[in-house]
This record gives structure tokens, C-alpha cells and sequence, in this order.
């Protein structure tokens, strides 16, 4: 068992060798290459969509973000504005009442002014801002003046509600001056509060637009991938499934090209051993026996012996040169009395070792049929050897000879235990046997048969009945193969199917 294992291996392991690349595979590897280059795509098509998401969201925040629009800015402005009109307000209320913490508070806010007014044109510096800046400090230098006056008149003893009179008087104007300032500095960034505004609804309204177009594309993008993709892994798979069954189909051959050749090999030794045997038994006998007719019997059974082991030599040999190279066939237009006669002469040896009687009846008139004489006297020998083994003792073998227009048709029959119906459609393969016959040959004879018979353009029939005999009939053709040559030298017919015929 281990042995027949080690064959099988063997027979392998030359076929991967001598295995070229099939285009099954080639477009295995091509699919393979589909498979990486879809990977990639699917790559790019990621960072793509990763880059193009980064760039939507920069440009929603590049639009959402205002530096110099803050709205911060107006509420700073307002407090501005209520500063600037408190310092008025406690700077008049100090010349009319002295009080030193209404000068103390007036001076803080002032100094609070200039410093949120520096600060504001550092932080907000839009278009226009910093003239605007320059001009509440301008209106605030005059302010102080105006100031400075009224406290000239008080150190002078002048009445206070006269000092606080001329400050108003003055310093109403102003009032009017930083409220007009502080309101063109709010329009300056309302202004750009709206252009801001109306930039972020642009935006929004765009990437409204560019978020589902940017999502369809990635979308049907990924689906083809994906779709493509598997549609490469089910072709795979496929492919890999027929590549699995394929390597299943060559070790189930490999090994049945080893069972063969086991089987050759057994069939071989079977039918030569009883070859043998027959002719070891007969040189017991001349060895034994006085010289006289046992020593010509004897020689006759052995020279049909050694016959017979040449031809079963010469069968397997043809059985297999068929199978691989067609079979090469010399015909010649030939009596059929001929191979009949040298099949009697080949066959009765053994037909009297086995007590069997053979009747072989001559063709009358005489009739000729294009063969190949050394071939057809194999089939004969192999027809009628089985028929002798297979029927008892005191029976009869009877080879019989009709003929028609195209063939000539001879028919072996024997008194043998027949073959079951069941059977019949498989008697032609290759070492062949019937169980109840079966160490009487492993049956390459029908095998090579039928193959001779099919090369010369003929059939074979077998008609048999379980427990009355079996006659097997096969056909030579009466006409000459298109083409070939009634002249020396003989007619070569190599063949794998049936020849045509004139």
C-alpha cells in the first residue's frame, strides 16, 4: 500500500513539474493584480475624500472667523460712550459743587477713556477706526481745555455756578462730537459685522452644496470599489474552487494510471504464470513419457504456448501505443481463410489441453477482406483462447464466417457460463472479468479487441445469456480504405478512429 502511495507521489510531483502556466491561472494572477490595483484606489479615494472634507472645513471656518468684525467691539464702544459722557457729567458737577471725590472720580474716567481708546485701536483696527480714535482724542484734549479754563476761574474766586455755567456751555458741544465719533466708529464695524455675516451664509449655503455633491461622490466612488472588488473575490473563488477540482481530477488520474499499471502488471503475471505453468507441466511430461506422438503434442503446446505469451506481450504493447500514438495497421487484401486457418493451427493445442473440441468452418466460396493478418490473428486468438477457457470439458468452440456487401462478420461461440446483462455494457475496458471467471484472465483480451477491430473500420457484438454461452461477433471490412494501394508494398494504417471506405 505504501508503495503503490510513494507511486502516486511520484507521478505528482512529475506532473507539477511538467505543468506549464494555464491561462486560468494567468488570469488568476491578472485578477490578483485587479484586486491590488483596487486597493489602491480605495486608498487614494479615502485620502481624497479626507482631503477634500479638510478643505470644506477650512473654508467654513476661514468664512465663520472675523477678526476685525468682533462684536465685542460694540458693547466696548457703548462702555466707551458711557464713560465719555460720566466725565463730562462729574466734571461739571465738580465746579458746581467742589466736591473732591467727583474730581477724583472725573479724573479716573478720564485717564480710563484714553487708555480703553489706545487699547480699542490695537485690538479693533479696522479700515477707519484709527481716525476715528484720533478724533475722540482730540475731543477729549479739548475737553481737558475746556477744563483747565473753568479751574483758571475758580482759583480766581469766580461763582461756582458761573464756573459750571461756562464748562457746560463748552463742553456741550463735545458731547454731541464723541457721541457722533463713537457712532461712526459702531457703523465702521456693524458695517463689517453684516459683510461677515452674509459671508457665513455663503459659505454655509456652499458647503451645503459641496457636502452632499462631496458625499455622492464617495459614495458611488466606495460602491464601485466594493462592488468590483468582490466581484474579483467571487471570480477567485471561483477560480481557486476549478484550480482545487482540477488538482482533485490529476491525483484521481495519477492515481489510476497507478492502479493501471498495478493492474497491467497483475494481469501480466496472471496469464503468464498460466502460460508458464502449461509449459512446465508439458516439459514434466516429455520428461517422463517414452519418445513418441507425446513428444509432437507436446512441442505443438509448447510452441502454442510461447505464441500465446508473445501475443499477449504484443497486446499490451498495442493497447497502450493506442492509447498514447493510435495504432499502426498493415493491411492487405487477404482471404479470410488464411487467418482462420492459422488460428486453427495456433488454437488446437490448447483446445486439446483443455478437452474442448474447436470447430472452425471454412468459408465457401473463398472471400476477401482488407486486414491486417498478424492483428486479426491476435483477435481470433484472444476470442477463441477465451472461449476455450471458459467452457467445460467435451464442449465446443465454433468459429463461424457470413459475409455482406461491406463487411465480412465472424463469430466466435462457446457453451460457457455466459455473461450477466449488467455486465455487458463494461466487458470492454481494460482487464475486465466476470467475478465467477475471474481466475481464468484478467480480461485485456476484449480491451485490445475492440480496439484492433475499431482501427480496421469494424465492430464488435456480443450477445450472451447467463448459463448458455456467449458468441461474440466482429466485422472486417470487404473494401479498400480510401486511398491505400492494392501494390506492394502493404497497405499502413495508422488510427485512432475508424477509417472511411470506398
Amino acid at each position: 500500500m505504501s508503495t503503490k502511495t510513494n507511486q502516486t507521489e511520484v507521478l505528482l510531483e512529475e506532473n507539477d513539474q511538467t505543468t506549464e502556466v494555464s491561462p486560468s491561472e494567468k488570469k488568476s494572477t491578472f485578477e490578483k493584480k485587479a484586486l491590488l490595483v483596487l486597493s489602491v484606489v480605495f486608498a487614494a479615494v479615502l485620502i481624497g475624500a479626507w482631503g477634500y472634507a479638510m478643505r470644506v472645513q477650512q473654508g467654513v471656518a476661514s468664512n465663520s472667523v472675523t477678526t476685525h468684525a468682533d462684536p465685542g467691539a460694540l458693547i466696548e464702544i457703548e462702555r466707551m460712550r458711557g464713560i465719555a459722557s460720566s466725565q463730562l457729567d462729574n466734571s461739571r458737577a465738580y465746579f458746581l459743587l467742589g466736591s473732591q471725590n467727583i474730581y477724583d472720580k472725573q479724573k479716573k474716567e478720564k485717564e480710563t477713556l484714553a487708555e480703553a481708546l489706545t487699547a480699542f485701536d490695537k485690538q479693533h483696527n479696522l479700515p477707519g477706526v484709527s481716525e476715528v480714535v484720533k478724533r475722540l482724542q482730540d475731543i477729549q484734549n479739548k475737553n481737558q481745555e475746556f477744563f483747565d479754563q473753568a479751574i483758571e476761574h475758580r482759583d480766581k474766586k469766580t461763582e461756582s455756578r458761573i464756573v459750571g455755567q461756562f464748562y457746560q456751555a463748552r463742553s456741550n458741544p463735545l458731547r454731541s462730537q464723541f457721541n457722533e465719533a463713537f457712532d461712526d466708529m459702531a457703523h465702521l464695524h456693524q458695517v463689517q459685522i453684516d459683510k461677515a455675516q452674509e459671508e457665513i451664509r455663503e459659505a454655509a449655503a456652499q458647503a451645503e452644496i459641496q457636502i452632499p455633491f462631496g458625499m455622492t461622490w464617495l459614495s458611488g466612488s466606495l460602491v464601485f470599489i466594493f462592488i468590483s472588488m468582490g466581484f474579483l473575490v467571487v471570480r477567485l473563488l471561483r477560480k481557486q474552487s476549478f484550480q482545487l477540482a482540477q488538482q482533485k481530477r490529476l491525483y484521481d488520474e495519477a492515481k489510476k494510471a497507478v492502479q493501471d499499471r498495478d493492474e497491467t502488471l497483475f494481469a501480466i503475471s496472471h496469464d503468464l504464470q498460466d502460460s508458464l505453468n502449461m509449459i512446465s507441466s508439458t516439459a514434466e511430461r516429455m520428461a517422463t513419457t517414452p519418445q513418441g506422438l507425446d513428444i509432437v503434442e507436446s512441442g505443438e503446446l509448447m510452441k502454442s504456448t510461447v505464441v500465446t505469451i508473445e501475443g499477449l506481450i504484443k497486446d499490451i504493447r498495442d493497447q497502450k501505443n493506442t492509447e498514447m500514438h493510435g495504432l499502426t495497421l498493415r493491411m492487405d487484401q487477404l482471404s479470410v481463410d488464411n487467418v482462420l486457418d492459422s488460428a486453427r493451427l495456433q488454437m488446437a493445442p490448447l483446445a486439446k489441453q483443455h478437452d474442448v473440441r474447436l470447430q472452425i468452418d471454412s468459408v465457401n466460396p473463398p472471400v476477401l477482406a482488407f486486414y491486417d493478418n498478424e492483428r486479426v490473428l491476435r483477435v481470433l486468438a484472444n476470442l477463441i483462447g477465451n472461449a476455450i477457457k471458459f467452457s467445460p470439458k467435451g464442449e465446443k468452440v465454433v468459429v463461424k464466417v457470413r459475409s455482406d456487401q461491406k463487411y465480412v462478420n465472424i463469430s466466435v461461440i462457446d457453451s460457457g457460463p455466459g455473461i450477466p446483462a449488467n455486465q455487458l455494457p463494461t466487458i470492454f475496458e481494460n482487464f475486465w472479468q466476470a467475478k465467477k471467471t475471474a481466475d481464468k484472465g484478467a480480461g485485456l483480451g476484449l480491451a485490445i479487441v475492440k480496439t484492433i477491430v475499431e482501427a480496421h473500420g469494424g465492430t464488435v457484438q456480443i450477445q450472451s445469456q447467463t448459463g448458455r454461452g456467449t458468441t461474440v461477433t466482429f466485422s472486417l471490412p470487404r473494401r479498400r480504405p480510401v486511398g491505400a494501394s492494392l501494390k506492394k508494398p502493404n497497405v499502413i494504417v495508422k488510427s485512432n478512429h475508424a477509417p472511411e471506405w470506398q
